[in-house]
């Protein structure tokens, strides 16, 4: 009531209000949601199709001979070691887990992430967590080129060859940033030692794998593969496969050229104040270079993926791994240790002349011995 007149309120005409105001709310809010999910289901199409359309890079590059593969091959490798190591040293190694041990590897894997992790006091700590890791990285990248068939390869490109090598000398430097941040002058000790052996390793490491490269015309390590179909170049550079043999386990510091690591003089050189999980890393990354320099091994001098006409070429290219990979175990399970300056010596005194001397030796041979440069598959 006001001034004597009665004021109505349409009371459903103001409910309609209300109403109207929650719909358009709603609407508004379901056209936002409704853009979200067409935004949304047009990325998961896109990806969708990207991966339909890559769907065989992405199964190389993740299941074989990718990642799954090669952590698996490194597993094998472990296990393989040890029981090679046994036999040679009249021992049954691991047998307690598994089938013939063979779960052995995952047991002490459980055992060393399951550990504290410790940093020390002095230590440059995210380079101390960093680190470990960053060299298992290193180490498998180059796998990105092995050429397990002229198809089963994830990577090939026409430096190849460079690109390996260019990984691989990183890991020197790492092993001595690491024994560095760890904050120990035994651990720095260790890296120095390490680094100095493997740089007087890999120069004649190199140097062995430039004859592959000269008589395929080619810094490809697919197209060096497909070049032996004719000819294995073990036969025409015998001494470039010792010393490339030789040269790997000195870089990969495997006895009887473990100096930097020898666990019963320096308990574990650089590697010594690193914990469970870092030094499992760093384990990991030791076994890769073995398959890694393997895999080189039977690309380079084996013919990679030709051998028997009736097997798949990776089943060639994989028996000749399982072969070189043995031997490769059996040298390095034979010799007592030698020296820190023995290693330094040996690697530049020997293995450097004789990894030139083959190559000159090569070149001559294919001058003056009839018919043996016609066997040659220039460029793969």
């Amino acid at each position: 009531m006001k001034g004597g007149v009665l004021l109505q309120i349409d009371i459903f005409g103001w409910l309609n209000g209300i109403l109207g105001w929650v719909s358009g709310v709603l609407s508004w809010v379901l056209g936002i949601v409704d853009a979200v999910l067409a935004f949304v289901w047009s990325v998961i199409i896109w990806v969708w199709d990207l991966a339909w359309a890559n769907f065989f890079l992405l199964f190389k590059a993740i299941v074989f001979p990718g990642l799954v593969f090669i952590l698996m091959l490194i597993i094998f490798d472990v296990w393989f070691t040890r029981k090679v190591w046994a036999r040679v040293q009249d021992r049954r190694g691991p047998f307690h887990l598994g089938k013939y041990g063979g779960l052995q590897l995952f047991a002490d894997a459980i055992k060393l992430v399951a550990k504290e992790t410790i940093i020390p006091e002095g230590a440059k700590r995210w380079m101390f967590r960093f680190l470990p890791g960053f060299l298992l990285v290193v180490v498998l990248l180059p796998f990105v080129f092995i050429p397990w068939s002229s198809t089963w390869i994830i990577a090939d490109l026409s430096v190849s060859l460079v690109l390996v090598f260019a990984f691989l000398t990183a890991v020197p430097v790492i092993a001595l940033l690491t024994g560095w941040v760890s904050g120990s002058k035994y651990t720095l000790i260790g890296g120095f030692r390490a680094a100095n052996n493997q740089f007087a390793a890999e120069i004649p490491l190199i140097v062995s794998s430039a004859g592959p490269a000269l008589l395929a015309g080619s810094l490809s390590i697919l197209n060096i593969s497909q070049a032996q179909s004719q000819l294995w170049y073990v036969l025409i550079l015998p001494i470039s496969f010792v010393t490339f043999l030789v040269s790997g386990i000195a870089s990969i510091g495997l006895v009887p050229l473990d100096a930097p690591v020898a666990d019963s003089e320096v308990i574990f050189g650089w590697r010594t104040e690193l914990p469970g999980i870092y030094f499992t890393m760093t384990y990991f990354a030791e076994f890769a270079k073995q398959v890694l320099y393997s895999a080189l091994m039977v690309a380079f001098f084996f013919g990679g993926s030709y051998g028997v006409p009736t097997f798949p070429p990776v089943l060639n290219f994989f028996l000749k791994f399982l072969v070189v990979l043995f031997f490769f175990i059996v040298v390095t399970s034979s010799f007592y240790r030698i020296r820190q300056d023995q290693i330094v010596k040996y690697s530049w005194k020997y293995l450097m002349p004789l990894s030139v001397i083959n190559i000159v030796i090569a070149l001559i041979a294919l001058v003056y011995v009839p018919g043996l440069a016609g066997l040659l598959v220039q460029g793969g």
